[in-house]
């Protein structure tokens, strides 16, 4: 059986990656096979993440040279269910040119043989041609929100194509990490949307992102992130 395809999306500093990576630790949690794509095309945030390195001879742009074929090109982490598929560490601008429309989705379909869950760690930018197309192969979107004005702008600006690509009755609303800096309730008004999960804001997130540690995994995290992250999964796994 093919992979669902999950694409994480949001804007630009809502937490979508630090998202991906826990959501994808919870899947894997549960004895399915997970993947993460990434989105970013010319660095490694989630080797970051995972506290892993993307040699040459893996990663995203030698999987679409090998004809778009995915086998051990994605990176191991130490949870044996989940890899991820990033750009190399040591990134050659060059490397760009690989990627097109088509490469993308051959590249994706190709990771759903080998996976039960496909993550795609999306992208805010409409053109950034990996979160496009995972936008309209998923079974499922995760809109991942700050509690602050240049969400609430990104949100309206993106209302049209949310109708236009038919996404709106597969997405999953997520409030991320709300530090009290804005107020909430005149925020979740200006979206007119109701969510349908709020994480928690946890203190020490970029320390744990820093030093290669999942939230998700940490006993220094609020407890409450992981137990929402299992219910954000489950409600992924409903119907998908």
């Amino acid at each position: 059986m093919n992979a669902k395809i999950v694409t994480v999306w949001g804007a630009n500093g809502s937490g979508k990656t630090t998202v991906a990576a826990n959501l994808a630790a919870a899947l894997a949690d549960r004895d399915l096979m997970v993947g993460i794509i990434s989105s970013k095309l010319s660095y490694g945030e989630l080797q970051g993440i995972f506290g892993k390195r993307v040699e040459p001879e893996k990663g995203i742009y030698k999987a679409i040279s090998n004809g778009c074929n995915t086998k051990n090109m994605f990176e191991a982490t130490d949870n044996p269910n989940l890899f991820i598929l990033s750009p190399p560490n040591v990134f050659d601008g060059m490397l760009l040119t690989a990627i097109s429309a088509d490469t993308v989705k051959d590249l994706i379909e190709d990771s759903t043989i080998r996976f039960d869950y496909i993550i795609i760690d999306g992208s805010e930018e409409l053109n950034n041609p990996v979160s496009s197309i995972g936008l309209t192969m998923s079974n499922k979107i995760v809109r991942v929100y700050k509690v602050c004005a240049k969400d609430c702008v990104w949100h309206k600006a993106m209302e049209n194509l949310t109708d236009l690509i038919h996404i709106r009755s597969k997405t999953i609303t997520v409030i991320n990490a709300y530090d009290k800096s804005c107020d909430k309730m005149a925020f979740l008004n200006a979206l007119d949307t109701k969510p349908d999960f709020e994480l928690p804001f946890v203190s020490n997130c970029p320390t744990l992102s820093n030093s290669g540690k999942l939230i998700y995994n940490s006993k220094l995290a609020n407890g409450q992130y992981k137990k929402t992250i299992q219910k954000l999964a489950s409600q992924v796994m409903l119907g998908g």
